[in-house]
């Protein structure tokens, strides 16, 4: 089974992945829109970077701003807030190199069946970092109050985690954008610091988060109790010494311990004691023995903010949204950003470059990475990512429209992911030369992912009634072969629940964010040899491994009745039928495999795919006495509300049924289950209850998945949705693209 990805072996089992190909139709690669010019003198025709059919995270929850992370072993992590009313956000790990994803484990859960729980609180920004172990540290923010903190692993992270609250006994003033920095260093890494040198504990964590007057960073060895880091003089009128840099996604050096934090600056949000030009400047924190950090702005009796590093004069602030640094093998900073303007048409996304050998305190002349065109979709730019690789290679993305328009306005925008690799010359330290970068710009997304405004004013835009779905920012992490993963918020569906409607958006706003990845297959990665992977071509389906259906996910047992070993679907020769089939190690004994998983009442067993703006599904349910139903139709969604309006939380596949909720159409289906293999289950859908696809139509990211559930999908409400009683995920193969 070539896939171009070497297989990771997770408690013995091998996951590997396979296409079965059938038609020939050459890569739907996502296009090249500007090569100018390519790394290293690399013919466009030998790399051209593309991406794998992108990957759906989970076929049920959706949230805003999503994150990847890919710990020391190679497995990806995501996770996301689904709003503060739900006090929830999402946690998901995958051991098959991000294709698909499981729940990762919490604390007490309101009802056995449910896959994520809600102890709360939580429901805000979310991060997720690694030490060297690969020990997960992860954080959640409730209502701009506080944060929810959790460890987990490092040999199984997932089977349980550990968790703790900071500030929830209202001794904070409020808090925003919490990142994490771990300062964790090999022992053969030279030693600049004092912490180290005085024999410091490490992995030594950095939690930092906007105080509301500043950054706000703290320190923990345990990454569960956390203390202040900053030892310097507050400036009059403030409790606590609050650093410049809030908001601006932070780095660390393990050599030096240092932290980095950039952030917009001018005369209006800085006063006078910086320049009236808005430019993007950097503050540095240094640790003492005691891992303390002392900053550059500080003056032991106040903040002086002439102090700061600036990167780069900007024609509009630079934190539209947000400024991210990141930091490579060579020890080079990368900063990137995208400019707030009235004018649109500035609207951009820049990157610079600084080497440790000037103290990061030189930076190159910024780059613009984004072309501002509205041929090729980028005219207009938003939430600017980073990630670094090798010395002076970065992959930056962001979302780009084709107007150059506001953001935030109402003008049929049609939005995508883009990503730009540069290659900063270096020179025999890898350090940074100043001199121009390569790069190569792509559009990552197969299709438009988010149509018309993204709102900008945060939590203002439920007064606005602008469209927030899509939160304020998404990221780009790459694998240990260098080849960039991004995940995104995929609203195209412009799923409502009923009796809402896309054209009058006054509370309740549409396109669920079904949360998507896209792992670069192709090209260059960010340590300068050549990726690989599965293209994005048209097959006829996808295989899986069997074993790997665990329950729980992490240290669980294998249900063989929810072990999917393949995905197909086609058009029957007839012409009148979709036939979809999944085959599963066992389907003959229903009874077992709902007594597997704790609280069920039921399997479903759903194959879901996008076509055009739409997400069908074809499913077969089954309960304890073995009495399968088969049925196909649209999504559909249940939308809870927060303090940014109301959006898509839960998607559903109904069921055929009486009342409003119950909208599948039966199908006829059947299973066979042979002795010699696995069993095979079959749905004849009408083309007509799919959207009427044909020979030359797209099936894009086709995915199946085995669900355990405590209801049927169509009794589900606004009421279970809160509570999370869903459907689990057991398991799945994700994805493929698939012709009609």
């Amino acid at each position: 089974m070539k896939t171009g990805r070497p297989p990771v072996a997770v408690g013995g089992v091998v996951m590997a992945r396979s296409r079965v190909a059938v038609y020939a139709l050459g890569a739907l690669l996502a296009g090249t829109v500007a090569l100018a010019p390519l790394p290293l003198g690399v013919t466009a025709s030998s790399s051209p970077i593309g991406f794998e059919t992108p990957s759906i995270v989970d076929p049920i929850h959706t949230n805003g701003e999503p994150d990847i992370a890919i710990d020391p072993q190679g497995r990806v992590f995501n996770s996301g807030p689904t709003g503060t009313g739900t006090q929830r956000s999402t946690w998901f790990g995958s051991i098959d190199g991000g294709h698909t994803f499981r729940v990762m484990a919490q604390k007490t859960v309101p009802s056995p069946i449910m896959g994520i729980p809600a102890p709360g609180p939580g429901g805000g920004d979310t991060d997720i970092a690694f030490d060297r172990s690969g020990k997960q540290y992860f954080s959640d923010l409730w209502a701009l109050a506080c944060q929810r903190v959790a460890t987990t692993g490092p040999a199984n992270p997932g089977a349980s985690d550990q968790e703790n609250f900071l500030g929830c006994d209202g001794s904070s003033p409020g808090s925003d954008r919490q990142w994490f920095a771990v300062y964790d260093p090999s022992p053969t890494t030279p030693n600049q610091s004092a912490y180290r040198a005085a024999g410091g504990q490490t992995p030594l964590v950095y939690l930092e988060w906007n105080y509301l007057f500043g950054a706000e960073w703290n320190k923990s060895t345990d990454g569960l109790n956390y203390s202040n880091a900053t030892g310097d003089q507050a400036p009059g009128g403030q409790t606590t010494y609050t650093p410049f840099g809030a908001d601006g996604y932070p780095a660390i050096d393990q050599v030096t311990g240092k932290v980095f934090q950039a952030a917009g600056c001018d005369a209006a949000t800085c006063g006078t004691s910086t320049t009236a030009t808005p430019g993007l400047y950097m503050n540095n924190g240094t640790p003492d023995a005691t891992g303390t950090l002392h900053f550059l702005d500080a003056t032991g009796s106040g903040q002086d903010l002439t102090k700061l590093v600036k990167i780069a004069d900007t024609t509009g602030p630079p934190d539209t949204l947000f400024s991210v640094l990141s930091m490579d093998t060579g020890r080079n900073l990368v900063a990137v950003w995208a400019v707030n303007s009235a004018n649109p048409a500035l609207r951009q996304t820049f990157v610079a470059a600084s080497s440790a050998a000037s103290g990061w305190r030189t930076w190159t002349a910024p780059v613009q990475v984004s072309d501002g065109l509205t041929a090729s979709g980028d005219a207009t730019n938003v939430f600017p990512w980073i990630k670094a690789g090798g010395p002076g290679r970065a992959d930056a993305v962001w979302y780009g429209s084709d107007k150059q328009v506001d953001p935030s306005s109402h003008n049929a925008q049609v939005w995508n992911v883009f990503m730009s690799q540069v290659v900063f010359p270096t020179d025999s330290t890898g350090a940074v030369t100043g001199a121009a970068p390569a790069k190569q710009l792509v559009k990552v997304t197969p299709h438009p992912m988010h149509y018309d405004d993204i709102c900008l004013a945060g939590t203002g835009c439920i007064q606005s009634q602008g469209n927030r779905n899509l939160a304020d920012f998404f990221e780009v992490n790459i694998d240990r072969s260098g080849a960039a993963e991004i995940v995104y918020d995929d609203t195209s569906n412009m799923l409502v629940q009923p009796p809402g409607t896309c054209t009058v958006q006054v509370a309740d706003h549409c396109g669920a964010g079904v949360i998507t990845v896209a792992r670069q297959s192709s090209g260059l990665g960010l340590f300068g040899t050549k990726v690989s992977g599965p293209s994005n071509a048209q097959v006829s389906g996808l295989s899986d491994p069997s074993g790997d259906s665990l329950y729980p996910v992490i240290g669980g047992a294998n249900q063989a009745g929810m072990d999917i070993r393949s995905s197909h679907v086609s058009i029957a020769s007839s012409g009148q039928t979709l036939n979809v089939t999944m085959q599963v190690t066992d389907l003959a004994h229903p009874a077992t495999a709902i007594a597997g998983v704790l609280g069920a009442t039921n399997v479903q067993y759903v194959t879901r795919w996008q076509m055009g703006n739409t997400i069908y599904y074809a499913a077969m349910e089954n309960n304890a006495t073995n009495q399968p139903i088969f049925y196909a139709g649209k999504q559909q969604t249940i939308d809870l509300c927060s303090v940014s309006a109301c959006f898509p939380h839960v998607l559903t596949y109904p069921e055929p049924g009486a009342g409003p909720t119950f909208t599948g159409i039966p199908e006829t289906g059947s299973i066979s289950c042979p002795s010699t293999g696995p069993c095979t289950l079959t749905i004849k859908v009408k083309l007509a209850d799919v959207g009427s696809p044909t020979n030359t139509s797209l099936l894009e990211s086709v995915g199946a998945y085995a669900l355990a559930a405590a209801i049927q999908e169509g009794a589900e409400d606004n009421a279970s949705a809160q509570t999370d009683t869903v459907p689990l995920e057991i398991d799945g193969v994700c994805c493929y693209n698939a012709k009609g």
